[in-house]
């Protein structure tokens, strides 16, 4: 109650003010200044006690407030700190492997299972090809080799003939080669196209 006296002096010294200024004003009432500073004082001393009571009941509700704020707040950070400890485990076996959140690195392993499969299906027909391709044309560049050394030969035999059996065959044959590699190249179109 001290932090109160220095407040009522200056009430005090103020009621005081208050009362000579009254009595000068006041004719018509004549009580004594002493009368007067008695129910001064007494009345401030009564709004003292009431302001005291007032801020006593307002520093009440403060601590009440705060230890209630204090305990609220000492069992989040309890819980928050839990929670922490949860996901800090759950981060790490993320991060090791030992739990995944979705099915797509399975669905991901197994696409790329079957992709390499079929990678591997492709580089062995693309290899049968080939194979067959280099038969095919070495069977084509000798077979041309033996036509034209069958050419010159028969060039070289006829070489006096001006017009014969054979000159005529050579027009007949070559025009007939010609049908026949059209033919096979037709032959070789539908054949890819069927394989398709």
């Amino acid at each position: 109650m001290q932090m109160y006296r220095p407040m009522a002096w200056v009430g005090l010294f103020m009621l005081a003010s208050l009362a000579s200024a009254e009595s000068r004003g006041r004719s018509a009432m004549r009580l004594s200044p002493v009368t007067r500073v008695v129910e001064l004082l007494e009345g401030l001393s009564k709004k003292v006690e009431d302001e005291a009571k007032a801020e006593e009941d307002l520093y009440e509700t403060f601590v009440c407030w705060a230890e209630s704020i204090t305990s609220q707040k000492t069992a989040s950070n309890a819980a928050a700190e839990a929670r922490s400890d949860e996901l800090r485990t759950y981060i790490d076996d993320l991060v090791n492997g030992r739990i995944e959140l979705t099915s797509e690195r399975t669905d991901l392993t197994k696409q790329l299972e079957e992709l390499n499969t079929g990678i591997e299906v492709a580089t062995q027909m693309r290899e049968k090809e080939k194979k067959d391709y280099g038969d095919a044309k070495d069977e084509m560049e000798k077979a041309i080799d033996a036509l034209t050394k069958a050419v010159e030969v028969l060039g070289t035999a006829t070489k006096d003939s001006k017009e014969g059996v054979l000159l005529a065959m050579k027009a007949k044959v070559s025009t007939s080669a010609d049908a026949r590699a059209k033919e096979a190249a037709d032959l070789s179109r539908a054949v890819e196209l069927g394989e398709r």
